[in-house]
C-alpha cells in the first residue's frame, strides 16, 4: 500500500481532532474516553462470566449501545466527510477544513446540559467545568497548542506539493513529534507533582510540601493547611484565620499569624479583641502593625488617637498622632495625604496654615494612583482635586491682593480650626483687623466679641474690644453706640464706668433717633429714661458722678473728705463690684473723723447686705459719727436712748442731752445737711422730741403731781 501524501495525513490529524473536541455532551464521556466495555464487563457482574444471565447481558448491551452507535454514527460521519473531501474541489476542501478547524475553539464555549434534559436551566460550557477542576494554566496551555497544531495542519494541507516548507516539515517531523512527547510528559508530570512529590515529602513533615498538597487535595485541604500552619506557614495561618469558626480556635490562629509578623493578621487581631474588650493588648497588636508599615493599620493608629486628641486635648498625644498621620502618608497613604492637605489649609491638629504645602499634596492626590473606598464614598476624584488645587491658588491670590471675601474666609477657617498649629489665631485675628479697619462690619463685630470674651484660643483683650467697638460707634453704627453707653454705665464689654461717657453716647444715640419714626420714638424715651437714671445717681451720690479720669484722681487724695466722696461714687456708681473698695474708704474716712463716712457705715452695719450686718459694728460707728457732731447720727443715738433700743438701756437724761447735741450740730450745719430746706422739718421734729423726753423725765421724778 501507498504512503499517503504529506496532505492527505494533514487531513485526517484534522478529522480527527476536530471530531474528538467537538463533542458536547458529558454523559457520552466513557464512550469518548474507550470505558463502555469495561463498564459493560462489570454490569454483567462475576457470576455472569460463569452462568449466563439474561439481566446482567441487558445491563451490557444498555453500556454497550450506546458506544456502538455513536461509534457507528462517528464512522459515517468520516466516511461522508471522506467522500465529500473526495468530490470537492481545492477550495471548497480548503473552506470545509477550516470549518472543522475552527470548531474546537468555538465547541468550548458550547452549553453542556449538566441536570435534566436539553430544557433544563442549569449549564455549562467547558472552561466553566474544568475551571473548578483543573489549573487553569494548564488548560490555557493545552487549548493554546491545540489551536496551534490545527493551524499547522491546515497550513500543510494547503501546500503544494514539493514545495520547501513541506520538506523541511517532513525533516523535522520527528523531532517535533518527540519534542511534543516530552512537553505532554512533562505536562503530566507537573499536573502530578502534588501526588508524586509533595505528598511524600509532605509526610516527612516540609512546611511547603504541606502547602502543595493544601492547594492541591480538595479533600484533605484542612488537614495540609492546619499542619502547614502549625508550622509558621503565612498562607496556611491566613487560610485557618478564615476557615476557623470557633471563636477560641480563630483568635489562637489570629495571635500565631499575629506573631508572625504578618501586618494583616496584626490589624484583624485588634479589632477582634477591641471587640471583646482588651483595649490594651488590641493596642498593642495595632501599634506593633504601624511600626511594621502596615497602611490599613498606620490609618487605623491615626483614627485613635485622633479620638483621643479630641477627648484629651493632650499636646502629646497630638505629637504622637501627627508622627504616625506623616510616617503613613510618607508610605503612600492617600486618606493621610488628604488629612495632611485639609490640616495645612485652616491649620488645625497643631499643623501651621501652609496654602503651598495643601496644594502640593493635593497635586500628588490628583496625580497618583486610583481612589481608595473612602475617597469614592465621599465622591473624591482626580476632578475634585484640581478644583481644590485651582481654589487655594486664587485664595493666595486674593490674600496678596486683600481681596475682603478672601480674607474674611481665611480668618474664619484660622480660627474655628480644632487645636491649631502655632501662630493661625494670630493670622485668624490679624486678617479680621485688616477686614475691620477698612469698615467691615461683620468682621469688627467678630473681632469684638474674640478680643472681649478669649474665645478660640485668643488671649482676652476687653480694652482692645472697647476701642473697636468705640470705632464702630464713631462709624454711625447705632447698636454699636448703644452698647458703647451700656457698657461705660455698667463697666462690661472692656469698658470702665465712667458716667458722663455714658451720658455722651446716650445723648448722640438721641440724636441719630430723633425725628424717626414711631420704633425710634420709642427708643428715644427709653434713652432718655437711661438719663433720668443717671440723674438720680448723681442725687444719691451728692453730686455729678466722675469721669474715670477724674475718679482716679480723686481716689489719690488722702484727707477725709477725698476719701468720703470717692468711696460715695464708688458706691453709687458702681454697684456691688467695688463696694469693698468703697467701704474701706469709708472706714479710713471715718478714723479721719469723717461723720457722714462713720453715718454710711452705720446704715450698712445696720441694714445692708447679709454678711455686712453687724449690730456692735453699727453701734460703734453710730457713737463715732456722733463723737464727729453729725446731725442724723446724733439723733438717732437719741433715739436709741429714749427706747433702749440698739441694746442699750433706756436712758432719759442722756437721751435728752443728745437731742440738744443734735440741734447743735445741725445749727453748726458742719455737713451742710440744712441747706436743703426740707431739712428744717427734721430740726423741727427734733426740738418734739427734745420736748418729749423731757415730759417724760419730769414724770418720773418723785413728788406731789398736780
Amino acid at each position: 500500500m501507498t504512503r499517503p501524501r504529506f496532505q492527505e495525513r494533514c487531513a485526517r490529524w484534522l478529522l480527527l481532532l476536530a471530531l474528538v473536541h467537538t463533542i458536547p455532551v458529558v454523559w457520552i464521556t466513557p464512550v469518548v474516553a474507550g470505558t463502555a466495555p469495561a463498564a459493560a464487563l462489570l454490569a454483567l457482574g462475576g457470576a455472569s462470566l460463569l452462568a449466563f444471565s439474561r439481566e446482567g447481558a441487558a445491563f451490557a448491551l444498555f453500556f454497550l449501545g450506546p458506544a456502538l452507535i455513536y461509534s457507528g454514527l462517528g464512522w459515517s460521519v468520516a466516511w461522508l466527510l471522506g467522500k465529500l473531501l473526495e468530490r470537492l474541489g481545492r477550495g471548497a476542501r480548503a473552506c470545509l477544513l477550516a470549518a472543522l478547524a475552527v470548531a474546537p475553539l468555538l465547541s468550548v464555549y458550547a452549553p453542556i446540559y449538566v441536570a435534566g434534559g436539553h430544557t433544563s436551566s442549569r449549564s455549562a460550557n467547558l472552561v466553566e467545568l474544568c475551571k473548578n477542576t483543573i489549573d487553569p494554566r494548564l488548560l490555557l496551555g493545552y487549548w493554546i497548542a491545540l489551536h496551534a497544531v490545527l493551524a499547522a495542519l491546515y497550513a500543510g494541507h494547503l501546500l503544494r506539493d514539493g514545495s520547501p516548507i513541506l520538506r523541511l516539515l517532513d525533516r523535522w517531523r520527528r523531532p517535533a513529534l518527540a519534542t511534543a512527547a516530552v512537553v505532554l510528559a512533562g505536562a503530566v508530570l507537573y499536573g502530578s507533582y502534588p501526588r508524586l512529590i509533595c505528598r511524600p515529602l509532605a509526610g516527612l513533615g516540609s512546611a511547603r510540601a504541606q502547602l502543595c498538597l493544601a492547594r492541591n487535595d480538595s479533600r484533605d485541604r484542612a488537614y495540609w493547611y492546619e499542619r502547614a500552619a502549625a508550622q509558621g506557614q503565612p498562607e496556611a495561618i491566613a487560610w485557618m484565620i478564615e476557615n476557623t469558626h470557633d471563636r477560641a480556635g480563630k483568635l489562637e490562629w489570629l495571635r500565631k499569624g499575629a506573631e508572625q509578623g504578618d501586618g494583616a493578621i496584626q490589624l484583624a487581631l485588634h479589632e477582634r479583641l477591641m471587640r471583646d474588650g482588651a483595649v490594651e493588648e488590641a493596642s498593642v497588636w495595632l501599634h506593633r502593625a504601624a511600626e511594621g508599615g502596615h497602611l490599613p493599620a498606620l490609618l487605623a493608629l491615626v483614627e485613635e488617637l485622633s479620638r483621643t486628641v479630641y477627648a484629651t486635648q493632650s499636646v502629646e498625644m497630638l505629637a504622637e498622632r501627627n508622627a504616625w498621620l506623616e510616617r503613613a502618608a510618607r508610605a503612600g497613604a492617600r486618606e493621610a495625604r488628604l488629612q495632611l492637605a485639609s490640616h495645612h489649609v485652616d491649620g488645625s491638629m497643631g499643623y501651621p496654615a501652609d496654602l503651598a504645602r495643601a496644594r502640593a499634596l493635593y497635586r500628588q492626590l490628583a496625580g497618583g494612583g486610583p481612589p481608595t473606598p473612602y475617597e469614592r464614598t465621599l465622591g473624591l476624584d482626580a476632578a475634585y482635586y484640581r478644583a481644590r488645587i485651582a481654589e487655594l491658588e486664587s485664595w493666595e491670590k486674593g490674600l496678596a491682593g486683600g481681596d475682603p471675601a478672601t480674607s474674611r474666609t481665611l480668618a474664619r477657617l484660622y480660627l474655628e480650626s480644632q487645636m491649631p498649629g502655632p501662630g493661625v489665631r494670630d493670622r485668624g485675628v490679624a486678617l479680621l483687623e485688616r477686614l475691620a479697619a477698612t469698615g467691615d462690619a461683620a468682621a469688627r463685630e467678630d473681632l469684638i466679641v474674640v478680643l472681649r470674651t478669649g474665645d478660640r484660643g485668643i488671649a482676652r483683650d476687653p480694652a482692645a474690644a472697647g476701642a473697636w467697638l468705640i470705632r464702630a460707634a464713631e462709624a454711625g453704627d447705632a447698636q454699636a453706640m448703644e452698647r458703647v453707653a451700656a457698657g461705660f454705665m455698667s463697666g462690661q464689654e472692656g469698658f470702665p464706668v465712667d458716667y458722663p461717657e455714658a451720658r455722651r453716647w446716650l445723648g448722640a444715640l438721641i440724636e441719630h433717633h430723633t425725628g424717626g419714626d414711631a420704633a425710634a420714638l420709642a427708643q428715644v424715651r427709653r434713652l432718655e429714661r437711661e438719663l433720668a437714671y443717671i440723674d438720680r445717681l448723681e442725687q444719691d451720690a451728692g453730686g455729678p458722678l466722675l469721669g474715670e479720669r477724674e475718679l482716679i484722681a480723686l481716689g489719690r487724695g488722702t484727707d477725709a473728705e477725698s476719701h468720703y466722696r470717692y468711696a460715695l461714687q464708688l458706691l453709687v456708681g458702681h454697684g456691688p463690684q467695688r463696694r469693698a473698695e468703697a467701704l474701706a474708704r469709708l472706714r479710713e474716712a471715718a478714723r479721719q473723723g469723717h461723720g457722714d463716712a462713720a453715718w454710711r457705715l452705720f446704715q450698712v452695719h445696720e441694714r445692708g447686705f447679709p454678711d455686712e450686718v453687724d449690730p456692735a459694728a453699727a453701734l460703734e460707728q453710730l457713737q463715732l459719727a456722733v463723737a464727729n457732731h453729725h446731725f442724723d447720727a446724733t439723733r438717732e443715738l437719741a433715739m436709741s436712748y429714749e427706747y433702749g433700743k440698739r441694746g442699750l438701756a433706756t436712758d432719759l437724761p442722756r437721751a435728752i442731752a443728745l437731742y440738744e447735741s443734735a440741734l447743735d450740730a445741725g445749727r453748726d450745719n458742719r455737713y451742710g445737711w440744712n441747706l436743703d430746706p426740707g431739712n428744717y422739718n427734721h430740726f423741727s421734729w427734733v426740738e418734739s422730741r427734745l420736748k418729749q423726753a423731757r415730759a417724760k423725765l419730769d414724770a418720773r421724778a418723785p413728788g406731789p403731781r398736780l
